[in-house]
């Protein structure tokens, strides 16, 4: 039979004609449907969800790894080339590095500037990081020079 919309009358739930075991399987149907949707669009959100929390948790232990290796580094150069330049103060030498002081305070800017920015602590070689990103050259630029000026100072003062 067929109803008024166009459609058979089994679709028309408020259809007269139809008996009522008719009406209760097309509400049924219906409500099942809308059950599925509602049940498919909870465990899409789910998955998303519990994605997010592991991988989150990941990028966050990598990402705090990399930031205490960094931070670790640049802070023994910090302390070496202090010592350094604490040294030729005390012993009234000028220090065999030129500029000791500009360096120091670069160091130190430098670990100021970047302190959120996750370019500066990924590894340049794990999967995903940008070993030639500004942040990443400038600080390995900076690393090296310190590394430089420490070893000069090391054999200015054995």
């Amino acid at each position: 039979m067929e109803s008024a919309a166009g459609g058979s009358a089994d679709d028309d739930v408020w259809d007269q004609e139809q008996d009522d075991l008719g009406s209760e399987r097309a509400i049924a149907a219906q409500s099942l449907a809308k059950l599925e949707r509602t049940l498919s669009s909870i465990g899409y959100r789910n998955g998303i969800d519990a994605s997010k929390s592991e991988h989150m948790q990941e990028g966050f232990d990598d990402g705090f790894a990399g930031a205490l290796e960094h931070g670790r580094s640049l802070g023994l150069l910090l302390g070496e080339l202090t010592a350094h330049r604490l040294v030729c103060q005390r012993l009234d030498r000028t220090p065999c590095v030129p500029d000791l002081d500009s360096l120091i305070a670069r160091l130190r800017a430098f670990g100021h500037s970047v302190a959120f920015n996750m370019d500066a602590v990924r590894d340049a070689s794990a999967p995903g990081a940008d070993a030639h990103s500004p942040t990443t050259e400038a600080f390995k630029a900076l690393a090296d020079e310190a590394a430089s000026a420490v070893r000069a100072l090391e054999s200015q003062h054995p």
